[in-house]
């Protein structure tokens, strides 16, 4: 216990920062405060903006919910736009599915290996999510808000 003591108060100093005290707090004075949070202009974008909102109906509510918890913004993002590890979920060209809600739901159940994939500059498979998001009826909700994410 001494032992693990010691390498946590060795990797709580290594990790603070150079201009902290020893207990972790910032050196700067106390009326030295930081500037506020400046969140991005996203006004501009109607699309962005709809899928920020909570949707009004319930399945696509509980979609959502699923879209977040099932870690599917990890690679697809927050906004479903896509990253280098996984496409764009938003627009109508799908990779891995004719883009209904059956297809969509294959998907989710089976995941893509590497065999599948069909794009080689997104060479990272995606595990099936019924291990993240284990409820059928959570499951259909989520095929549901992925569609329509397409569908603006």
């Amino acid at each position: 216990m001494v032992l693990l003591s010691a390498v946590v108060a060795g990797l709580t100093f290594a990790c603070k920062p150079a201009d902290s005290t020893q207990d972790g707090r910032s050196k700067e004075p106390a009326s030295a405060a930081a500037p506020p949070a400046v969140r991005p202009d996203t006004s501009s974008s109607d699309a962005v903006a709809d899928r920020e909102a909570e949707p009004a109906d319930p399945m696509l509510a509980r979609g959502k919910a699923a879209f977040r918890a099932g870690m599917c913004s990890k690679c697809h993002r927050e906004d479903a736009t896509g990253s280098a590890r996984a496409p764009n979920l938003t627009d109508d060209e799908w990779v891995h599915c004719d883009g209904s809600i059956e297809g969509i739901l294959g998907v989710l159940k089976s995941g893509v290996s590497e065999e599948e994939f069909v794009d080689p500059s997104r060479p990272f498979p995606m595990n099936p999510v019924t291990g993240l998001v284990p409820d059928e009826e959570d499951l259909k909700a989520l095929a549901t808000f992925v569609h329509s994410l397409s569908q603006r």
